[in-house]
C-alpha cells in the first residue's frame, strides 16, 4: 500500500515545492490608495503598470494587491493611478522585497472645499460612534432651535427652562460636557447656564454631527458628553450665483421665519469663493392645550459670509457670523413670595390667564454672539500638511428682570465674553495605511461684568488661559480601522468679583456692605482615546471607543452665589471645585441591509468629582422676589445605557422606523438617584414613500415614560407623569420655474395633549406646547 502511494506522496510533495520555489521567487505588493486630505481609503481607482501590463482596481479598503516575479522587479515599475474626482497620478518604484505602498491621490475639488471635506471627515473618523444629519433631514426641522433639530437623534434630548430655552443632552450630559463646534470652532459664551441655549444659527449648516463619545483628545476639554459639529456648505468651485431660500411659517405663537443663502465667485479671480447667509424670527406667546404661556415670545436676527481663496499648494478662508436673538422668560417662574411659589408648584400651572402678543417684557434675555475665523491650509510637500486656524468669538448676554420705575431698562446682568483661539494641525501620511496628526490649541478667556447694573454681579470677572498638545494616529487595514490619540491640557483660572451682603436697596447704598470674592485656580490633566472599526462585511460593522475626557469647574460653579435671573432660581457654588474626569466606553453595532437597518450603541461612563446642582427644598427671598434655592456638589457619578435606531422596509413604498433610549445615573457615593436624568423614551413611525419625487407622509408616535428613578423629597415636585405624543408630516417638491421647491407640513401633537416635561426647569409651574402646525418652503436656484 505503502509503495503504491509513494509517487503520489512525492508528486505532492514536488509540487508543494515548486509553488513555494515560485513564490519566492517573486515578490507581494500592496498598494494603499487614500485621499492626502483625508487619508481614507479610495475605492475603484484604476491602476495600471507597465512594462508588465497588469491592470485592476482598488477595492473597499483602498487595496490592489499584485506579483511581480524577481526578473520583472530587475528594473522599475511605472504605475499610473486615475480616478473620479482625482488627478491623474504616476510614479516609478523599484521592487526589492515584499512591500505596502501608500499612494495618497489629490482630488479636483476647489482647495476650499477639501478643507470643509476635511472638516467633515474629522468630525466622523468611522472609529467613532456618531449620527450626521444630512441636508435633506434638516429640511425637516428647519425653523426649530439646535436643540430641536436634534432631538430625534437617539441618545439625545433636551433640557429646557420653558418653551423659549433649549439646549441638547447626550447619555444625560450637557452644557458644559457637550462641546458645540461652529464652523470648526469650538462655541464659547456663557453656556454654563442651563437656560442659555446654544448661540447657533441652525440654517447655516449643511450637515450636524453628533458625536457620542468622550473624545476631547482632538477637541479639547469639555467634550466629555460628545461632541456637536455644524458644518456650513463647502464654497462654490465657479462663478455662477447659485442659492436658496427658506420661510416656515408655525401655528404656535404665530411664528414666522425666514432665511437666505447666496454663494458664488468670480470670473475675474480664479479660486475665489464667497457665501452670504442670514435668518430672522419672530414669534409670540406660546400656548399649551388650553392656556398661553406670558412673555414666552422670541425675536432673532443672524447673518454670516464667508470668502476664500486658493493658490496652488495653499489656500485661505475668512468667516464671519453674529448670532443675536431677544426673549421673554416666563412670568411665572419669577415669584413674589414662598406662599406664592407654594401655591403655584401646587396648582402646577400660572395662576394668571394672557392673551397672545408679540410684546416682550421683563424677565427677558437679550444676547448677541460674534464669530471671526480665518484659516490657512498648507500643502508643505506632497504629503505632509498645515493648518493654522485663528477664531474670536464675543458673546454678550444681558438679562433684564421686572424693577420698579425706569430701571426696568437697566439689565440686571451684563457679561462680554472675549474669547480667543489659535490651533495648528500637522499632518503626517505613514507607512502601511497610517496617518499621523500633531496639533497645539491655545485660548485666552475675558469675561467681564459690565458696570451700571445696579446688582451684585451673578459670577465674577475673571481671566483664563488654556494650552492643549496632542498626537492622533490613524491606521486602515482591510478589515478594520483604528485611532488613538493622547493629550495634555493646562488651564489657568484667574476671578474678582464682588457682592453686596445686605438685599435691600437702602443697605447697598453703603460701601461698607460690599465683599470680594475670587481667586486663582489652575487644572491640568492628561486625557486619551482609543477607537476600532471592525468590517465583518458590507452589511455589518462594529466599533468601539473608549476615552477620558475631563473639564475644569465653570465660574459660576466655583462662586455663584445670588439670583441666577435667567433660570429663576437662587444658586449657591462652591470654590473648592475640582476637575471633573470622565471615563466613557461606548460600542456600537450596525447593520445595513437592503430592507433592514439599525444601530445598536451601549455605553457606559464614570464620572470622578461630578459636578451637578441640588434643589435643597428651601427658597430665598430677594428684592425681587422669592427663588428656590440650588446649591453646587460633587460626588463620583455612573451614567449606563443603550440606544437603537433601527428602520425595517416591510413593503416597497412603506417603512417602519423605530427609536429608543434609557439612560441609568446613579451618585455611587451617596448610593441614591441623580437629578434631571432624562427618562426612557421610545418613538415609532410609519413612512409612506408616494412617488419618486420625494413625496411622503409620516405619522410618528412618541411614548416618554416616567421617571420613576428620583429620590423622594429631594425636589419641590415629583416628576410628572408619562405621556404620549404624536406628530403627523408631509411633504413633496414641485418645480417652480425651472429650478425645485420642496414643500414641507407637520404637526406636532396632533391631539393637542397637556402634559410635562421632567427635563423642563419650569414644570414646577407650566406645561409644555400645544399642538403646532408647521408649514415649510424651501426653494433652492
Amino acid at each position: 500500500m505503502l509503495k503504491r502511494l509513494f509517487p503520489i506522496i512525492t508528486l505532492i510533495l514536488l509540487l508543494c515545492a515548486n509553488r513555494s520555489f515560485a513564490q519566492n521567487d517573486a515578490y507581494h505588493i500592496t498598494l494603499n490608495v487614500t485621499d492626502e486630505n483625508t487619508n481614507l481609503p479610495i475605492t475603484g481607482v484604476t491602476i495600471n503598470l507597465f512594462p508588465s501590463d497588469l491592470k485592476g482596481n482598488s477595492d473597499r479598503a483602498g487595496l490592489y494587491k499584485f506579483t511581480l516575479s524577481r526578473q520583472e522587479a530587475k528594473t522599475p515599475v511605472l504605475v499610473k493611478y486615475s480616478a473620479v474626482g482625482y488627478h491623474l497620478y504616476q510614479q516609478k518604484i523599484l521592487i526589492t522585497k515584499d512591500t505596502s505602498i501608500l499612494i495618497s491621490l489629490n482630488p479636483i475639488v476647489n482647495k476650499l472645499q477639501e478643507v470643509e471635506i476635511k472638516s467633515k471627515q474629522a468630525a466622523t473618523p468611522r472609529t467613532s460612534i456618531a449620527t450626521t444629519l444630512t441636508e435633506k433631514q434638516l429640511e425637516k426641522t428647519r425653523g426649530g432651535t439646535l436643540a430641536e433639530t436634534l432631538a430625534d437623534i437617539s441618545g439625545v434630548n433636551m433640557l429646557k427652562s420653558g418653551s423659549t430655552i433649549s439646549k441638547p443632552i447626550i447619555h444625560g450630559l450637557h452644557s458644559n460636557r457637550i462641546l458645540i463646534l461652529n464652523n470648526g470652532i469650538r462655541l464659547e459664551g456663557q453656556q454654563w447656564g442651563a437656560e442659555h441655549a446654544p448661540e447657533i444659527d441652525p440654517f447655516i449648516a449643511q450637515q450636524i454631527h453628533v458625536i457620542k463619545g468622550a473624545e476631547s483628545v482632538k477637541y479639547g476639554a469639555e467634550a466629555i458628553g460628545g461632541i456637536v459639529i455644524t458644518e456650513p456648505p463647502a464654497l462654490p468651485q465657479t462663478a455662477a450665483i447659485s442659492g436658496n431660500v427658506n420661510l416656515i411659517g408655525a401655528s404656535n405663537g404665530r411664528a414666522v421665519t425666514t432665511a437666505a443663502m447666496l454663494t458664488g465667485g468670480l470670473k475675474a479671480i480664479k479660486g475665489f469663493g464667497w457665501r452670504l447667509q442670514g435668518s430672522a424670527k419672530k414669534s409670540g406667546n406660546i400656548k399649551t392645550a388650553d392656556y398661553y404661556l406670558g412673555n414666552t415670545g422670541v425675536r432673532e436676527l443672524n447673518f454670516s459670509a464667508a470668502a476664500g481663496y486658493q493658490t496652488g499648494k495653499s489656500n485661505y478662508e475668512a468667516y464671519y457670523s453674529r448670532f443675536s436673538t431677544e426673549l421673554g422668560i416666563l412670568y411665572s417662574a419669577h415669584i413674589g413670595t414662598i406662599e406664592d411659589i407654594n401655591a403655584r408648584i401646587e396648582a402646577g400651572r400660572p395662576l394668571e390667564s394672557y392673551n397672545f402678543s408679540y410684546d416682550i417684557a421683563a424677565p427677558r434675555q437679550k444676547i448677541s454672539h460674534q464669530l471671526l475665523k480665518l484659516t490657512g491650509h498648507y500643502d508643505l510637500d506632497n504629503y505632509h500638511k498645515l493648518d493654522i486656524i485663528y477664531a474670536f468669538q464675543k458673546n454678550q448676554r444681558k438679562e433684564y428682570d421686572i424693577r420698579r420705575g425706569d430701571r426696568e431698562a437697566i439689565p440686571i446682568t451684563d457679561l462680554v465674553l472675549n474669547t480667543h483661539t489659535l490651533d495648528l494641525k500637522l499632518d503626517v501620511p505613514l507607512a502601511h495605511g497610517a496617518k499621523r496628526s500633531y496639533g497645539i490649541n491655545s485660548m485666552m478667556q475675558v469675561n467681564n461684568n459690565i458696570p451700571g447694573t445696579l446688582a451684585n454681579t451673578f459670577i465674577p470677572n475673571f481671566d483664563s488661559y488654556t494650552a492643549g498638545l496632542f498626537i492622533i494616529q490613524h491606521w486602515i487595514k482591510e478589515k478594520y480601522e483604528l485611532e488613538a490619540g493622547l493629550r495634555y491640557d493646562y488651564k489657568y483660572f484667574d476671578a474678582a468679583g464682588f457682592r453686596y451682603s445686605q438685599t435691600t436697596a437702602q443697605e447697598q447704598q453703603n460701601e461698607n456692605t460690599e465683599q470680594y470674592y475670587g481667586g486663582n485656580n489652575s487644572f491640568n490633566n492628561v486625557t486619551g482615546s482609543a477607537g476600532i472599526l471592525w468590517k465583518f462585511n458590507t452589511r455589518w460593522h462594529l466599533a468601539s471607543n473608549i476615552g477620558l475626557a475631563w473639564r475644569a469647574p465653570t465660574a459660576n460653579e466655583l462662586y455663584s452665589n445670588g439670583l441666577h435671573h435667567g433660570a429663576g432660581l437662587f444658586e449657591v457654588g462652591n470654590p473648592a471645585m475640582q476637575n471633573e474626569k470622565g471615563y466613557k466606553w461606548i460600542t456600537s453595532l450596525k447593520h445595513s441591509g437592503n430592507l433592514l437597518k439599525f444601530n445598536l450603541d451601549v455605553y457606559l461612563q464614570y464620572i470622578s468629582n461630578y459636578i451637578y446642582s441640588r434643589p435643597d427644598r428651601s427658597f430665598k427671598q430677594t428684592i425681587s422676589g422669592t427663588y428656590p434655592i440650588f446649591r453646587y456638589t460633587q460626588t463620583n457619578a455612573t451614567f449606563a445605557g443603550i440606544d437603537f435606531t433601527g428602520s425595517y422596509q416591510f413593503l416597497p413604498a412603506f417603512s417602519y422606523q423605530l427609536n429608543a433610549s434609557l439612560i441609568r445615573a446613579k451618585d455611587i457615593k451617596a448610593k441614591n438617584y441623580l437629578p434631571y436624568i432624562p427618562a426612557d423614551r421610545i418613538s415609532q413611525a410609519i413612512n409612506w414613500n408616494l412617488d419618486l419625487k420625494g413625496s411622503y407622509l409620516q405619522f410618528k408616535h412618541s411614548f416618554i415614560r416616567r421617571q420613576t428613578r428620583f429620590e423622594a423629597e429631594s425636589d419641590y415636585a415629583p416628576p410628572p407623569g408619562a405621556y404620549h405624543l404624536f406628530t403627523m408630516t408631509a411633504g413633496t417638491s414641485i418645480k417652480l420655474g425651472q429650478q425645485p421647491m420642496s414643500i414641507n407640513m407637520s404637526a406636532d401633537n396632533l391631539f393637542n395633549t397637556l402634559y410635562k416635561d421632567y427635563m423642563n426647569r419650569y414644570r414646577y409651574y407650566t406645561h409644555e406646547m400645544g399642538r403646532n402646525l408647521t408649514l415649510r418652503l424651501a426653494y433652492k436656484f
